[in-house]
């Protein structure tokens, strides 16, 4: 990858690199340092094969459906119509359904075992409103540092944090893990450099990623001093945090769900058993 790009270079990259269908960036060439966990991985541990989940800005159903054979029924929402449509389109999966809505729920009448959210939105008081007794709200979050170089290059400022520990307690729903990382993230090739900006627009993230595009000088801005041997080096910041529904059957004998000890506080511990909980990432 070079620093500096001619702009009929530019214009041929726009023309021949493909959009985003969805939310699957599967087709960008990476380098990423070691994470603390996976998202993927880490719901696993809360989905059962009676459970009800709901997914949470499910894009085009990508994650949902890789994650289809764990649990009873779901249900993703996503507030933009095209999304939904692909998602229907994609999935082969007869427990999953899709329907057009918001963070705030207000499409959605029904209560569940588990619900998830990557990367969108979301109403702590909607989810606690939509929880089963002791269900699980898990979502990984992008956080406010990211791509601080690509923000940096364009003036586009930093947004607050979509997420705080402090929002928890109030809105019902118990914290219990709450964990973050900051890495270094590299793409590899001018191509899917240009695919992701592509892909990034204020509808679905905190980036105006066509700004990086609209002229090779805006792209040479962030190109420079960001661009190693291995490629473009930029950052990638995530949140993640898992909570559960307080519920006075908790506290009640028999009252856990079944196979499940109560994961605690603060630092995620292993649970018993093979039982839930935010352990092993």
């Amino acid at each position: 990858m070079l620093e500096a790009y001619p702009q009929d270079a530019l214009d041929e990259l726009l023309a021949n690199v493909t959009l985003r269908q969805g939310w699957d960036f599967s087709r960008m060439n990476v380098l990423r340092q070691p994470v603390p966990w996976n998202y993927t991985d880490v719901v696993a541990r809360y989905l059962r094969p009676g459970d009800t989940v709901l997914d949470i800005g499910t894009g085009g159903g990508e994650v949902f459906g890789r994650l289809a054979g764990s649990f009873g029924q779901g249900l993703g929402i996503d507030n933009d119509p095209q999304m939904i449509r692909l998602a229907r389109a994609n999935s082969t999966a007869g427990h999953l359904r899709f329907r057009v809505g918001s963070e705030r729920l207000e499409t959605v009448p029904e209560a569940f075992d588990v619900i998830i959210d990557r990367h969108a939105p979301f109403d702590l008081g909607a989810i606690a409103a939509h929880l089963k007794p002791a269900g699980y709200f898990v979502t990984q979050q992008v956080g406010e540092r990211n791509m601080a170089c690509v923000k940096a290059a364009l003036g586009q400022p930093a947004s607050p944090p979509v997420i705080r520990r402090e929002a928890f307690p109030a809105s019902g729903l118990r914290l219990l893990a709450f964990l973050e990382y900051d890495v270094e993230y590299v793409v590899r090739d001018i191509e899917s450099l240009v695919f992701w900006l592509r892909a990034l627009d204020c509808a679905h993230a905190d980036l105006d990623g066509a700004a990086a595009l609209a002229s090779v000088q805006a792209l040479n801005r962030v190109l420079a001093g960001n661009v190693d041997e291995r490629g473009f080096v930029t950052n990638e910041h995530r949140y993640l945090a898992i909570a559960q529904r307080a519920a006075a059957e908790l506290r009640l004998a028999g009252g856990h769900r079944s196979g499940r000890r109560d994961a605690g506080y603060g630092t995620p511990r292993p649970p018993a058993g093979g039982a839930r909980g935010p352990s092993g990432w």
